[in-house]
């Protein structure tokens, strides 16, 4: 049995599609499952972070946030990875305390002890690293540190040690090569960044005189993307209020507040960053709400002026800044976008080499062969049309794994490791402990594991 190729019509998914190409019981698979360590007990896939530096491509597997910790795997720049964890000390194994985050992030390069950078280390979470209090980072030589944070931060850590109560730290980073990093903690007003290979904590400006100020005890989720070499885009999403704040940086280092975004139930509870439109220069800002994935251009969304009533709604935004959206689709296979759980996670990678980016959607409570709850995750390619009939976005393909579990769900968090000529699609599926990745994403790949 052969897999052929999916088609968007109306959006809905066709019902001709098979499944043989993501069988990952065979071998030589096009699916890889990583070999879940000991040490992570709890939740094994439930973030994934990665990041490449020469041939080492890196992927930090997540546990449960605040309980267990994370596992590194090397995945080298063939199709052969190594599938037992190489680095199981991502605040595992210390009598230091040190609580995972939910959202950990790989930085290329960063500035740690001593003078010259490091290279490839990831942004664990809160707690203490070499007796210093703060962000804990962990590099892939083993060398550990922690990075400052703002002054009420550092009290609620403390408040934290003493009663054992962990504080949820939330983070991201652009995946240029010298990343800038911003950081928030639930419990607290802050929202922080540091700048590329800075240890020195900034505080994005409160909006305290508008009606989206900062709330203790409300989660955020956070996003950097790439305006140009030097100026960056921060988003910070409150998806109970259904808005995204956005904050411009146009030397890297300065912040301001520009404005907001949303308006719709959800909306700003996933991001992914990346250059999806062939020919821009900078990254694509990627949101989810409910039950709808959307693409802005980063660049476009640089120039909102804000106002202390400043409309949050998209039909606000100038003129090109909302590139395109997407809901969910179904096919013979895969079924239940209704209770899915579209857009719980997403990614932006090249996964065919064409120099431009494909969006990945996680969809972790999609039925997959009447299995509930499976998981699948769904590609979109997005393009410019060339007619004034043809969608902005196209319909690629569904990925899901043939030896699914119910409640694996799969699509809970995705990253995208960059192989050098293209990149692969890694998938957590934490309901079941599992992490997949997906070598082939297309029929006309080719490889060892395409065949």
């Amino acid at each position: 049995m052969r897999r052929s190729a999916c088609l968007l019509v109306l959006g809905v998914l066709s019902a001709g599609c098979s499944w043989s190409r993501y069988d990952d019981v065979v071998e030589k698979s096009p699916i890889v499952l990583l070999n879940k360590p000991k040490a992570v007990s709890d939740g094994f896939g439930s973030s994934l972070a990665t990041a490449t530096v020469g041939d080492s491509v890196t992927l930090l597997v997540g546990g449960a946030p605040l309980k267990s910790g994370g596992a590194e795997f090397e995945l080298g720049t063939g199709e052969s990875p190594t599938l037992e964890a190489r680095d199981t000390g991502h605040c595992l194994g210390s009598d230091a305390p040190c609580y995972f985050s939910s959202s950990p992030v790989a930085l290329s390069r960063a500035q740690g002890p001593g003078k010259e950078p490091r290279d490839l280390c990831f942004v664990d979470g809160g707690g203490t690293a070499s007796r210093e209090s703060g962000v804990t980072v962990r590099c892939t030589d083993d060398v550990e540190y922690a990075l400052p944070v703002p002054d009420v931060v550092n009290t609620l850590l403390e408040f934290t040690y003493r009663e054992t109560q962990p504080t949820p730290f939330r983070f991201a980073a652009d995946h240029g090569p010298d990343p800038t990093l911003l950081a928030s903690a639930d419990e607290e007003t802050a929202v922080w960044f540091y700048p590329a290979l800075s240890k020195t904590p900034i505080d994005l400006p409160n909006p305290a005189e508008s009606k989206g100020r900062w709330e203790k005890f409300q989660e955020r989720k956070l996003a950097v993307a790439r305006v140009d070499e030097t100026a960056r885009l921060f988003g910070v999403g409150v998806p109970s209020e259904g808005i995204v704040r956005l904050f411009s940086a146009p030397d890297g280092v300065t912040a301001s507040y520009i404005g907001c975004i949303g308006g719709t139930p959800g909306f700003g509870r996933a991001f992914a960053t990346g250059p999806v439109v062939k020919g821009d220069d900078g990254d694509e800002l990627v949101v989810s709400d409910n039950s709808v994935v959307y693409v802005f251009d980063s660049a476009k969304l640089s120039t909102l002026a804000t106002t202390l009533d400043s409309d949050c709604s998209l039909g606000a935004l100038p003129e090109g800044a909302l590139v395109t959206s997407f809901t969910c689709g179904s096919t013979k296979n895969i079924s239940g976008c209704a209770s899915s759980d579209f857009g719980a996670a997403l990614g932006v990678g090249d996964l065919d080499g064409d120099k431009d980016g494909e969006v990945v959607v996680g969809a972790p409570g999609m039925t997959v062969r009447h299995t509930n709850n499976a998981g699948a995750l769904i590609i979109y390619d997005v393009d410019p049309p060339k007619t004034d009939k043809e969608h902005l976005y196209d319909f690629r393909d569904i990925a899901f794994l043939s030896s699914a579990e119910e409640n694996d769900q799969l699509g809970r968090s995705i990253a995208l490791p960059d192989l050098g000529d293209r990149q692969v699609l890694a998938a957590g599926a934490p309901g079941g402990g599992k992490v997949a990745l997906f070598y082939c994403a297309f029929p006309e790949l080719t490889g060892e594991r395409c065949r």
